[in-house]
C-alpha cells in the first residue's frame, strides 16, 4: 500500500512540470483573455468591465459573420478535400504497386515544408509577369487571362483552400494508409468468396474500420483549419478586398491594427466556443455508432 502510494507520488511529480508548461502556455492565457473579454481594454484607456458589450458588438457586426462564413467554407471545402484525396493516396499506397515505392517516401514533404515556404512557392506560381501559371497562359495564347491571382478576389479564396489541400493532404494519407494495414486480410478474402464488389468492400469493410482514424483526422484539421492564421496572413492580409478574411485574421488586425483588446478577446472565446461544440458534437457522432 505504501509503495503505490509513493510510486503514485512519484508519477504526479514528473508530470508537474508538463501540467506547469500546460497551465502557464495554454490555461493562464485562455483566463486572461476570458476576462479581458468582459472589459473595454484598449492601448487608448485601462481596462474597466462593461458586461457582455464586446459580444454583443461582436455578434451585430456584419464583418464578423462574413469572416466566420469564410471560415465556415475553408473548413468544409479543406477538410472535405483533404480527405477524399487522402484515402485515395492511401488506398492507392495500399495496393504495393510496383514504382510507387518512393511515394512512401516522399509523400510527407509537403506536410513537413513550413507554411512560409509553402506561401512563397504559390506565390511564386501565380506572379503577374513571372508566375509559372500565366507564362504558360501567355505562352499557349491566353494572355489576356493573366492576373495576380491572389490579387484577384474571385480567385484568392480558391487558391487557398487549394494551399491548405497541397500541404495537408498527405498527413491523411499516411494516417488512413497505417489504419488500412490494421485491417485483417481475412475479412476481404471472407468477401471476396461471398462475391462483394469493390465498392461493397470499401463501404462495409473499409471505412467502418477507418472510423477511429478518420475521427482523429478530421477533428485535428477542423480545428487546424478554423484556428488556420499563417496561410492567409502570409498570402493575403484577408484581401483582397476581405474576400479571404477569416476569424483568425479578423482577431487579430482587432487586437493590433486597431488595439482593441477587450472586442479581440470576445472574438476569440466566440471562436473557442464553436471549435469545442464541434469537437465534442463529432466525437459522440462517431462513439454512437459502437
Amino acid at each position: 500500500m505504501i509503495n503505490n502510494k509513493k510510486n503514485n507520488l512519484k508519477g504526479y511529480l514528473i508530470l508537474l512540470p508538463t501540467l506547469l508548461a500546460f497551465g502557464l502556455i495554454i490555461f493562464y492565457p485562455t483566463v486572461r483573455a476570458f476576462i479581458q473579454s468582459f472589459t473595454n481594454a484598449s492601448i487608448y484607456n485601462e481596462a474597466s468591465f462593461i458586461g457582455l458589450e464586446n459580444y454583443i458588438k461582436v455578434l451585430n457586426n456584419p464583418e464578423f459573420w462574413t469572416a466566420f462564413m469564410h471560415t465556415f467554407v475553408l473548413v468544409i471545402l479543406a477538410v472535405s478535400l483533404q480527405y477524399i484525396l487522402g484515402m485515395a493516396m492511401a488506398l492507392l499506397l495500399n495496393e504495393d504497386l510496383k514504382g510507387l515505392g518512393w511515394v512512401k517516401y516522399t509523400i510527407m514533404i509537403p506536410w513537413v515544408i513550413p507554411v512560409a515556404s509553402t506561401v512563397v512557392m504559390f506565390d511564386w506560381l501565380v506572379l503577374p509577369d513571372y508566375g509559372l501559371i500565366n507564362m504558360i497562359l501567355k505562352n499557349i495564347g491566353l494572355g489576356h487571362l493573366t492576373r495576380y491571382w491572389f490579387g484577384d478576389k474571385n480567385f484568392a479564396f480558391p487558391l487557398i483552400v487549394i494551399m491548405h489541400v497541397w500541404r495537408n493532404m498527405p498527413f491523411y494519407a499516411i494516417t488512413l494508409y497505417a489504419g488500412l494495414k490494421s485491417i485483417p486480410k481475412y475479412y476481404y478474402e471472407a468477401a471476396d468468396i461471398d462475391g462483394a464488389s469493390a465498392w461493397h468492400k470499401f463501404f462495409y469493410i473499409t471505412l467502418p474500420n477507418l472510423k477511429y482514424p478518420s475521427m482523429i483526422v478530421i477533428v485535428l484539421h477542423v480545428l487546424w483549419t478554423f484556428n488556420n492564421f499563417d496561410f492567409i496572413y502570409l498570402s493575403t492580409g484577408g484581401g483582397p478586398v476581405g474576400s479571404t478574411e477569416v476569424l483568425a485574421t479578423q482577431i487579430y488586425q482587432t487586437a493590433w491594427n486597431y488595439y482593441e483588446y477587450g472586442h479581440a478577446s470576445a472574438m476569440g472565446i466566440l471562436m473557442m466556443l464553436v471549435m469545442m461544440v464541434f469537437s465534442i458534437f463529432y466525437i459522440r457522432l462517431v462513439r454512437s455508432d459502437d
